[in-house]
């Protein structure tokens, strides 16, 4: 899961697990490196790097107006199996 709602917006609590991030900084983070391999990026809530291959899951939460955009934005960068969570962290919460 990825959690690109803004830092102001992350108030709200936060989601065990996931990969915090600015949508300023998605594109850097997670395009794939100049020999076409998907990045190792160092997990918010772990200790370890992950590879992150072209098929994970991803869900992305951010903000409902923008949610939609930054899961095309990262499916643009290879990703092939990238949803966004409609209504964002307070859809998600309702759920649990």
């Amino acid at each position: 899961m990825v959690d690109a709602r803004p830092q102001v917006v992350r108030h709200q609590g936060s989601l065990p697990g996931a990969f915090v991030v600015e949508p300023s900084e998605l594109p850097d983070l997670l395009s794939p490196t100049p020999t076409g391999t998907f990045p190792v990026i160092r997990d918010a809530g772990e200790a370890r790097r992950k590879k992150i291959a072209r098929d994970t899951e991803i869900a992305v939460v951010s903000v409902s107006s923008e949610a939609p955009r930054i899961a095309e934005q990262i499916a643009d960068l290879g990703y092939t199996n990238v949803r966004y969570v409609d209504g964002g962290y307070r859809a998600l919460c309702s759920t649990t």
